[in-house]
């Protein structure tokens, strides 16, 4: 991971964004490999690969606010917006609520047998909801999503 802060954080308290990588690789007779990039209520930004993962999880989280805060993300919203490559899923290039009276705020990058592989470049953004002022981006995170038939 490659620090990308802007804000708070960097060890201290508020708002702040690593840049990461995440390779994900499945081995399977059949089915997909997946990645997902979660952003959590509480401040953490999990990104999770399934099957047998080169770096499919990221650890430690990367986040968005320290220290970890139950229900602090009823305060923020994000933007996810691809640079290269796109998301399987997820709302991209619109500020979301990351409010716990909403779904959850998800990205998946999932690869299969038809497209074995697939990769996103993209940038977040972390703003306030009552002023919407940004308060933190890092550019250039990128998810690898590979599936590979046995």
């Amino acid at each position: 991971m490659v620090g990308a802060t802007i804000g708070g954080g960097g060890g201290g308290t508020g708002v702040f964004l690593n840049r990461f990588t995440s390779t994900n690789e499945r081995l399977a007779a059949s089915g997909s490999s997946t990645v997902t990039m979660t952003a959590n209520t509480d401040g953490t930004l999990t990104v999770i690969g399934n099957g047998n993962t080169i770096d499919g999880d990221i650890t430690p989280n990367p986040g968005y606010y320290s220290p970890t805060t139950a229900l602090i993300g009823a305060n923020y919203q994000m933007r996810i917006t691809p640079t290269a490559g796109s998301f399987s899923t997820g709302v991209v290039n619109t500020w979301v609520l990351m409010s716990p009276a909403l779904p959850t705020q998800a990205w998946t990058v999932v690869a299969n047998s038809s497209t074995p592989a697939k990769a996103v470049t993209f940038t977040i953004e972390v703003r306030d909801i009552f002023t919407a002022t940004v308060l933190a981006t890092t550019t250039g995170n990128i998810i690898d999503c590979e599936y590979v038939q046995t």
